[in-house]
């Protein structure tokens, strides 16, 4: 076991000077494509490798990168990043790596941590934290970085922390067996409420016989979607919290008035309805709290719309675009009860090849569906908004309509003026399946079932 442990080691610190060495030497510019005789538009460019302190690298360096190691774009550049921080503003930590006293994961991390302090104090706190860091878990010794940039430079800390607020964000990843992960930077304050309102609305689904065998993690992750719909969040914390004012159950059958007149809805029996105006009645005098309020329509029709793409298959199994993949029988289960529009199917196989440069509405849709992540090996960008490029470039000389499925693929920008430029070049031998080669001249073929390397 040990020795595999120091075999894994020595195969990280072998992998982080293959990625300086890539990094330090790497240019998309081949001997066919050379930068002078390209536009300046289409120049490759340097971008920072790193934090202050490290070298400038190809814009193009972590494109490579990223298929080789089997990861999107956008990670391959965390990586290189995270690597050039630790060569050249870390050498006692680069050092521990290489003769396998420290994992390289962790110190590629704690040299992203401390890019945000000059170069000689990077370095001061980074021989700090490697003394004290193999007493910690993994999240500990992380944690352990942010204590040292503290004491180290309590103003930068400020900066940085004030940064983080700018970088507050809400996310769904990693979908998994009609789950999803959902993730949320907030702030302090809005955290503690958002989990105090997580709480409150368990506590009544855990009172309701249909939810009494939950387990409470489930509880609170049904609680969060129902804060989706603030009227019926707001409905049930009323009859829970304040029942001598708005009843005692929750969201059962009542009526509400809408423009369209009196509506039923599943949304709060025992809420008392004022016979004069038909609206939930409440009573001012004796409502206190958060949870006062009057709910004039039906709930149910405030709901935000949503709009998915679901693709059936013959073998019972349902694609949720850019979601998961789930069985028929639980995608019945997650839209009972929702206000569904069933939009019309598009066939691909009967979309008509186009003249013009730019694609119709109807023709991008079908490359989205087609693609439904950026055409471009692992990468894990959602198609919708990005550019539709053509893989053979438009000719307006030519008569035969060019711009049709089996010719376009959605691209970033970088990716378009790189394949634009000639660094990389893109096949599309057939609908839905592109073959791509690097600059170093590694090739790989991508289509529904994911990226394959062309050996």
């Amino acid at each position: 076991m040990l020795n595999a442990v120091t075999q894994e080691k020595q195969a990280q610190a072998d992998q982080l000077r293959a990625i300086v060495s890539l990094a330090q030497n790497y240019t998309a510019a081949t001997d066919s494509v050379i930068n002078d005789e390209l536009l300046d538009e289409l120049v490759e460019q340097t971008t920072p490798g790193g934090s202050p302190g490290t070298a400038p690298i190809s814009e193009f360096a972590a494109m490579e990168l990223g298929p080789l190691m089997g990861c999107s774009p956008a990670r391959a550049k965390t990586i290189m990043f995270e690597t050039l921080n630790l060569y050249h503003r870390h050498p006692s930590l680069w050092d521990a790596v290489q003769d396998l006293s420290l994992d390289a994961h962790r110190a590629r991390k704690a040299a992203g941590k401390f890019g945000i302090l000059d170069p000689e104090t990077a370095d001061t706190v980074g021989r700090a934290w490697v003394t004290k860091q193999h007493r910690f878990s993994w999240q500990g010794a992380i944690d352990l970085c942010d204590t040292l940039i503290i004491a180290a430079d309590p103003a930068i800390a400020a900066a940085r922390e004030a940064r983080q607020l700018q970088d507050r964000n809400v996310r769904l990843w990693e979908p998994y067996e009609a789950t999803v992960n959902l993730t949320a930077k907030l702030d302090l304050l809005d955290a503690k409420y958002v989990n105090a309102t997580i709480t409150q609305l368990a506590g009544i689904l855990h009172a309701k016989p249909e939810y009494s065998r939950d387990a409470a993690d489930v509880l609170r992750s049904k609680a969060l979607g129902i804060m989706a719909h603030p009227a019926i969040a707001l409905a049930m914390l009323q009859a829970a919290l304040q029942p001598h004012t708005f009843g005692t159950t929750q969201y059962e059958t009542a009526s509400y008035r809408s423009e369209g007149g009196l509506d039923e809805a599943p949304v709060g029996e025992g809420l008392p309805i004022d016979p004069e105006t038909g609206r939930v009645a409440s009573d001012p005098a004796h409502c206190t709290g958060h949870t006062c309020g009057t709910i004039t329509i039906n709930p149910a029709r405030l709901q935000p719309r949503v709009q998915i793409y679901i693709h059936l298959h013959p073998d019972a199994t349902a694609v949720i675009e850019n979601t998961a993949t789930i069985a028929v029988a639980t995608l019945r289960e997650l839209l009972d009860g929702k206000q569904i529009r069933v939009t019309p199917v598009l066939d691909l196989n009967t979309i008509p090849p186009e003249h013009q440069y730019r694609p119709s509405r109807r023709l991008r849709e079908a490359a989205c569906l087609l693609f439904p992540t950026e055409a471009f090996p692992y990468s894990n960008r959602t198609s919708r908004g990005l550019d539709l490029d053509h893989t053979t470039a438009y000719q307006q000389s030519c008569r035969d309509p060019q711009t049709r499925l089996g010719n376009l693929g959605p691209f970033s920008r970088r990716l378009h003026r790189g394949k634009t430029a000639g660094f990389w070049t893109c096949m599309q031998p057939c609908i839905g399946q592109l073959v791509w080669t690097s600059p170093l001249g590694f090739r790989y073929t991508l289509d529904n079932n994911g990226t394959r390397r062309i050996h």
